[in-house]
């Protein structure tokens, strides 16, 4: 019968003490902030965009600073494969992978800074936000030209003649019209 108050009374204490670290747990993901709507994520997004760091992790403010911050984070022999590939291949094996690495990392769905530098450059796809920094680093890295406007000059085009394709391609669903009272 000892045994069994020994054991009632240990499961108890472990029940205790995961029930506080639960509450500790729980009590550090109200940090987190979820938009419920698009003035909350607007919100959230202007506070981003002032921030050096997002979830302990440092944002770039614009390209040479996320080049400096990629050669730090990378190991040299990961570097000099990347240096030595051909930027074609860059562009598209890299993207989700170190891709995928600096849209998590870099905030680019809640915003941060180095979106916003890009977006006042022009670019608003997070794809070509991507593609651009992958393909600029290595061009950074091999000392060619980075043709910053000219690149981002095409992205532009590439993203208007896919919102006309996508435009093209959607139905209208149902038109409805009404009559306006003038004498209101």
């Amino acid at each position: 019968m000892n045994l069994i108050k020994r054991g009632l009374k240990f499961s108890l204490v472990l029940i205790v003490m995961l029930s506080i670290v639960n509450i500790g747990n729980t009590q550090a993901n109200d940090d987190v902030v979820i938009p419920s709507g698009k003035k909350e994520f607007e919100k959230l997004y202007l506070r981003n965009i002032k921030k050096t760091r997002i979830n302990g992790v440092y944002i770039p403010k614009d390209l040479d600073d996320a080049f400096k911050e990629l050669d730090a984070l990378s190991p040299e022999n990961a570097k000099l494969k990347f240096k030595n590939a051909a930027e074609d291949v860059i562009a598209t094996k890299l993207h989700f992978g170190l891709g995928r690495w600096i849209k998590v990392y870099w905030n680019f769905t809640e915003g941060s800074r180095y979106v916003e530098y890009l977006r006042q450059m022009g670019l608003t796809d997070h794809d070509h936000m991507i593609q651009f920094t992958i393909v600029s680093y290595h061009r950074y890295k091999n000392n060619t030209p980075l043709e910053i406007e000219k690149r981002v000059e095409a992205y532009k085009i590439q993203r208007q003649e896919h919102l006309l394709k996508m435009k093209a391609r959607s139905k209208v669903i149902h038109t409805e019209i009404k009559k306006i009272d003038k004498k209101g």
